[in-house]
């Protein structure tokens, strides 16, 4: 079972957590020379706030993490949008795109993909409660703070999420490398709701989740390239959708 609290830090990503949704913000630990990095009124949105010194931290990080002095305890539950009020809330138009992650191990690319649905516009990113990396302090690191922006949805099982969203209205794509039996990214139209299915970083798309798909999507690439990464297909296919979508940047 995921831990209910984690520890992020970094000033940036926790000016993030601080500003945009500071409902998950437990605790806040600044060490005496960075206490000028976070302005008075946004530790005062913490319940908690400690203050420490030197290279001594008051919680338990992994080894290695540059905190820059600034650490905070997290609700990783109250960050999580539940499944079912997006569902309720939502209105799919043509100018909808949602990511679904799936079975991603590494945290750097679900952190990415983060980052990149933030750039372009994405609704929101759905993160399986199993067989997932979690949202974690690296993600939200890698994400720079943005999943402190872009809606992250809990969704207990993938190709049922996918099915309902195709009842919304929504048209499913799976992005399946350079396969030659999947459609070109830059010959696509993208005209209604779009949901993007980011598979495995070894393994791809599940198979059945491959059947759940409308569509498979290719990236044309130069054919010394084997592939991209998880992360960086799905900036290439956020970008090109919002080339298509650009009201989708306007909000």
């Amino acid at each position: 079972m995921q831990d209910r609290y984690i520890y992020i830090y970094g000033r940036h990503t926790v000016r993030e957590a601080l500003t945009h949704r500071p409902d998950t913000v437990h605790a806040l630990y600044i060490r005496d020379d960075a206490r000028e990095v976070i302005s008075q009124s946004l530790r005062q949105t913490a319940p908690c706030v400690e203050y420490f010194s030197g290279k001594k931290v008051p919680v338990s990080l992994d080894e290695g993490v540059v905190h820059q002095g600034v650490i905070a305890k997290l609700d990783r539950h109250a960050l999580l949008t539940s499944y079912e009020a997006f569902m309720a809330e939502t209105i799919f138009q043509s100018d909808t795109a949602v990511a679904v992650l799936g079975e991603l191990h590494d945290p750097h690319n679900v952190g990415a993909i983060i980052r990149s649905a933030a750039a372009f516009g994405v609704s929101a990113v759905m993160v399986p409660k199993h067989r997932q990396a979690s949202i974690s302090a690296a993600v939200l690191k890698v994400s720079v703070g943005m999943g402190f922006r872009v809606p992250l949805i809990e969704v207990g099982n993938v190709n049922r999420t996918l099915k309902d969203l195709q009842n919304a209205g929504c048209f499913v794509y799976g992005l399946a490398g350079d396969e030659s039996t999947a459609t070109p990214l830059s010959a696509e139209q993208f005209t209604k709701p779009s949901v993007f299915v980011i598979g495995n970083e070894g393994e791809g798309l599940r198979e059945k989740t491959r059947e759940h798909c409308d569509t498979l999507l290719a990236i044309p690439m130069h054919k010394r390239a084997e592939s991209l990464n998880a992360g960086v297909s799905a900036a290439v296919t956020f970008y090109a959708w919002s080339t298509q979508h650009p009201g989708a940047l306007q909000g």
